[in-house]
């Protein structure tokens, strides 16, 4: 049975949900409120302006589990992605002898404007899908009576409607579902934890025949700077350094472009890439603030639907801090978990948003508790007392810290930790995996044989004072 479908928004989460559904058979409506440009090749994609999507141009990660539902649901997006120029990078090099599932540990090395252009090429190409650009939804229409209250369509800005029997926000992490769906009387809880951090991120061109060497991410953590320095496709490279927001004598001396440089420096790790003299600037320097974790609730504490006929997708329903890397990722789990939902129960919107939820709650929502532990543990600057970096005396943060650094050299954790970096395994699965159990507790249980590597970099003073003897000038 197929139902007739309204995808708002036309970012990662709402390609992927437009192309799962319409592959399904769903006749679907995308509608996306930029004008969104034809691109002819990667390079025109990147240098595309979309105004309501200015994270496009900030460093992405597309972690293992992303290409394992491309390889899995979509092999023709991943074949053209590697067609484009985008690579793979294996994640096992460091893990002793090949074990079963390492096949699926390995990333894709791609520009987020890259992705979403051969992503978008394919829904286009899909004869179930219908895209209208340039055009704004300005909320739903439904019936509030009904138990649950039922979303049968979405207003436009022209006055008109569209009529669906499943619509779909994937309307990013600003997006006004609340506000929506208030107005059929429908309460959409909401948690949520701020990062404490922004990013300032800057792209460049390397040089031809650049040798990556066999750890082409590089990034590091001083406290007062976290910084990660990510190859893109096209022989291009972003770095993202990320600071407290109120931090303005750093923010100052960053967002200038000779002071963002002049870091990338002297910050271990990026600073492989300037030995050689300056990099080409693919533009100039790009804040991104308002860095949270957030998750909406659409079903009540029985798990019980709230509404039917409406579900959300991708940061519109779970948004975690994105200096995880997860968000991508998620999104595209998201859309095949709600294609799922659809196919198991055709014309029944209370069973398919109960199944979704379900199914969210099990592989989406722990990365959402995930990160606002990690982010506790020290990924918020003010987390770390004095801003400074150095490590608490907190037991659970020791015993992570412990846990990192003996993956390092342990297969068995390091394995494990590939695969909960890459969100192939859950915390409650590595709870259940008795050897990893094993090994972890006897770290835990002497943390002080595990120490974390010295942090090796600039104080965040020595930082400003080697920019301003750059000649940067201080906020």
């Amino acid at each position: 049975m197929t139902e007739k479908v309204v995808v708002v928004g036309g970012g990662v989460a709402g390609l992927a949900s437009a192309l799962a559904l319409g592959r399904a058979g769903h006749p679907v409506t995308l509608v996306e409120r930029d004008e969104l440009p034809a691109p002819t090749d990667a390079e025109a994609a990147f240098l595309a302006v979309r105004r309501g999507a200015p994270q496009v141009h900030q460093t992405h990660g597309f972690l293992a589990r992303m290409r394992v539902e491309l390889r899995d649901r979509f092999p023709d997006v991943l074949d053209e992605l590697l067609a484009a120029g985008c690579t793979t990078m294996p994640l096992t090099a460091n893990l002793g002898p090949p074990q079963p599932g390492d096949g699926d540990l390995a990333v894709i090395i791609v520009r987020r404007t890259t992705f979403e252009w051969v992503l978008r090429r394919a829904v286009t190409a899909e004869a179930a899908v219908d895209v209208v650009t340039g055009v704004s939804v300005t909320g739903v229409t439904g019936e509030g009576g009904a138990l649950p209250p039922r979303v049968t369509g979405v207003s436009l800005d022209d006055g008109s409607t569209l009529e669906a029997e499943l619509v779909v926000a994937a309307t990013g992490r600003r997006a006004a579902v609340p506000a929506w769906l208030a107005e059929l009387g429908v309460t959409v809880p909401e948690t949520v934890h701020h990062s404490g951090l922004m990013y300032l991120t800057r792209w460049y061109r390397l040089p031809a025949h650049f040798d990556l060497g066999s750890d082409p991410k590089l990034g590091g953590d001083l406290g007062f700077v976290k910084y990660l320095g990510v190859p893109g496709d096209g022989g291009t490279l972003s770095v993202t350094l990320a600071i407290r927001p109120d931090d303005g004598a750093l923010r100052a001396a960053l967002s200038d472009a000779d002071g963002f440089e002049e870091a990338c420096r002297l910050l271990p790790g990026p600073d492989r890439f300037f030995v050689d003299g300056p990099l080409e600037p693919i533009g100039g320097v790009r804040p991104m603030g308002g860095l949270l974790n957030r998750i909406r609730r659409f079903v009540d504490d029985a798990g019980v639907p709230t509404v039917s006929g409406f579900h959300a997708v991708g940061d519109a329903h779970t948004c975690t801090n994105p200096l995880y890397g997860r968000g991508c990722s998620l999104a595209v789990v998201q859309a095949a978990l709600l294609a799922d939902a659809a196919a198991a129960h055709p014309g029944d919107g209370v069973a398919r948003a109960t199944a979704y939820e379900a199914a969210c709650a099990g592989q989406v929502e722990p990365w959402f508790e995930v990160s606002v532990q990690m982010d506790r543990l020290g990924a918020d600057p003010a987390g770390i007392p004095g801003g400074s970096g150095e490590s608490s005396d907190d037991p659970a943060r020791r015993a992570v810290m412990a846990l990192l650094a003996a993956a390092a050299t342990d297969p068995v954790l390091g394995r494990a930790m590939a695969r909960f970096w890459n969100l192939l395994a859950t915390p409650a699965d590595l709870m259940g995996d008795p050897e990893y159990m094993a090994r972890a507790a006897a770290v835990m249980a002497d943390p002080d044989a595990y120490p974390s590597p010295p942090r090796e970099g600039p104080t965040r003073d020595e930082l400003l004072e080697a920019l301003a003897g750059a000649g940067v000038a201080r906020a």
